[in-house]
């Protein structure tokens, strides 16, 4: 299970910077790799159970998952994309970062499956090459969130 890891500071306060990134419609503005994110339901609040149906593109290839939002604590966000071929697990813990502000902690760990399993290793490069663009993104996109 490859797994990245990737940090991001903003000016913006942590309830701002959690609502924002709490709805996963809102990916295509600071996830490089997607394309599309809607709500399957869009009447329905962004709460636990929440789901998305996201197009992103990895290596050239479009694909799409279903992602559910699994954990809405205070700091901690869980978001869990899944096809057939792979599970996405995307963790992301807020604290206060130092002069006031928000420290994101981002975690994509993704599982294969099937015959991309075999492939796993191969992906690496890949994907860490994801998490960087991923995290230049986010750092973009958090930074012109209102700041009080």
């Amino acid at each position: 299970m490859p797994t990245v890891t990737r940090t991001v500071t903003t000016p913006a306060p942590l309830d701002v910077v959690r609502a924002y990134l709490r709805d996963f419609g809102n990916a295509p503005e600071w996830d490089a790799g997607t394309i599309t994110c809607e709500p399957v339901d869009p009447s329905a609040p962004v709460t636990v159970g929440k789901q998305w149906t996201n197009v992103s593109e990895f290596r050239g290839r479009q694909t799409t998952l279903t992602y559910t939002l699994e954990a809405d604590e205070p700091t901690r966000l869980r978001i869990v994309g899944r096809n057939k071929t792979v599970t996405s697990e995307d963790e992301m813990t807020f604290t206060g970062a130092d002069g006031g502000g928000t420290t994101v902690s981002y975690t994509a760990t993704f599982t294969f499956h099937g015959a991309a399993k075999l492939a796993t290793p191969l992906m690496l490069p890949a994907l860490k090459g994801l998490a960087d663009d991923a995290e230049r993104s986010l750092g973009a996109a958090l930074q012109k969130l209102p700041t009080a």
